[in-house]
């Protein structure tokens, strides 16, 4: 039986770190939408996540549910909204003393950065293109037309939402 120092552990997992090991697939944001719910979302167009005091969101009248208000990170101004309830979603936001954000970017060019608050943002994992698939067995779903695709997880499908269908609907608010 070997016992092993912190310094040796500290160096073999240095080694570890540095041998290259890339984890092939594309990158995707993992999140609580709802309490059910559990979400992927492309990391394409995230610039950051958050966790933002709900005192530094500026409430906005006369706007949908939906919307949060308006906040400031980085010198650039964005709106934030509640991503379940924009998706006709039941909402666990209700009076939160801090939101946790995804900060989107819709295109290069032209860009507008768009916060999505979300019940927990549980980190980043990467997944093969031929991992996802189609997301014809959740069309009823009320998240249906959001989606790129669906992932089967060991006891569920987590659902893979689409940016660019998010902010067509945001543009028709």
């Amino acid at each position: 039986m070997s016992i092993s120092s912190p310094a040796s552990r500290i160096q073999a997992n240095l080694q570890e770190l540095f041998k290259g090991n890339s984890v092939s697939g594309n990158p995707y944001i993992k999140f609580q939408l709802t309490s059910e719910i559990t979400a992927l979302l492309s990391m394409e167009q995230v610039q950051e996540t958050l966790i933002v005091e709900a005192g530094q969101i500026t409430p906005l009248p006369s706007m949908p549910e939906s919307v949060i208000g308006m906040m400031n990170s980085r010198d650039r101004v964005f709106c934030v909204f509640d991503l379940a309830q924009l998706l006709t979603l039941p909402s666990q936001l209700t009076t939160p003393q801090q939101y946790q954000v995804i900060v989107l970017q819709t295109n290069p060019l032209t860009p507008i950065q768009v916060g999505l608050a979300v019940s927990s943002i549980q980190g980043i994992i990467r997944l093969p293109a031929e991992q996802i698939q189609s997301s014809t067995a959740a069309s009823t779903s009320k998240i249906a037309s959001y989606l790129s695709g669906v992932v089967q997880s060991e006891t569920t499908m987590i659902p893979v939402l689409e940016f660019g269908r998010i902010w067509k609907s945001l543009v028709a608010v």
